[in-house]
């Protein structure tokens, strides 16, 4: 919802993630007729990891990843060219003005960087929610974008794009929708605060139970991050690296002291009222 208030939306590409693959076409096309946005054409990308294995996440995001929230399947349908000969085509026709919100496993990014390496001289930035500072969100060392496609991530960040990475440690404290927000957004009684409301509701059990105080919204701090950069009240360039192997598997190495080889900024405070107040203005706006 954000990101399509806030940019010019060129299109959604599907990525294997938090709940399976079927849910998450249904569920895209589902929100972009939801908030008259039928426009913005959806594009089919990679079922799987480039390596291994993962697992879904419904106990996070409800057993259809919206919550648990029924709707009637959405009459809209996505095009029939695949996500990776879409990021290129795209960074061919928007050539320096495109930006990705990688807000997923980065696999379909990684992929299209191989098919045509060129595209790291037209796409003008790429918005990373992913990696952990020091805290994993799905093992001890590995947030679970990076975890589900370690290989993905380390492709993009070698690859020489312009990189920011929102890290899980600072969505975590800034991102929060705390309980108080939330009995805002309930008595909004929009159609875009009860999308909401019905769509996070495991999650806010599952942020509870996890300790937090409200839920918690990597995926939208990071969209809005990217809107308006005065919120990153604090982001420094590190060379970043992906562990591939082992119980490590999928965790973000950041080399603190190097001044060498620099390949992400990594935000590192943020703008935590702005981002709310934006969120609430996107809610209360239909």
């Amino acid at each position: 919802m954000l990101s399509s208030r806030l940019f010019e939306l060129l299109g959604v590409t599907i990525v294997a993630g938090n709940v399976e693959f079927k849910d998450q076409i249904r569920n895209a096309l589902f929100t972009l007729e939801y908030i008259n946005r039928e426009d913005v054409p959806v594009y089919l990308g990679f079922d799987r990891p480039i390596l291994g294995t993962w697992r879904t996440v419904e106990e996070v995001h409800g057993s259809n990843g919206m919550g648990g929230w029924q709707f009637k399947d959405p009459a809209k349908k996505p095009e029939s060219e695949h996500a990776i000969d879409a990021i290129i085509r795209l960074s061919k026709e928007f050539s320096g003005e495109i930006e990705i919100l990688a807000v997923s496993p980065l696999t379909n990014l990684a992929l299209a960087y191989l098919r045509d390496r060129s595209i790291v001289n037209r796409i003008k930035k790429v918005w990373i929610m992913g990696g952990a500072l020091t805290r994993g969100n799905t093992t001890p060392l590995a947030e679970f974008n990076f975890w589900v496609d370690p290989e993905a991530a380390k492709i993009v960040l070698d690859a020489g794009f312009d990189v920011t990475i929102v890290p899980w440690e600072t969505a975590e404290d800034y991102g929060l929708i705390d309980l108080e927000t939330w009995g805002r957004i309930r008595k909004m009684g929009t159609k875009l605060s009860n999308f909401f409301v019905n769509v996070n509701k495991t999650l806010l059990e599952y942020s509870i139970k996890q300790g937090n105080r409200g839920s918690v919204h990597p995926d939208s701090l990071t969209v809005y991050l990217a809107y308006d950069n005065s919120s990153i009240t604090e982001q420094r360039r590190f060379k970043v690296n992906v562990e591939l192997c082992s119980t490590s598997r999928g965790g973000m190495l950041i080399d603190w002291y190097g001044k060498d080889n620099l390949n992400s900024n990594l935000v590192l405070r943020a703008d935590s009222n702005k981002f709310k107040d934006e969120l609430l203005l996107t809610l209360s706006s239909f």
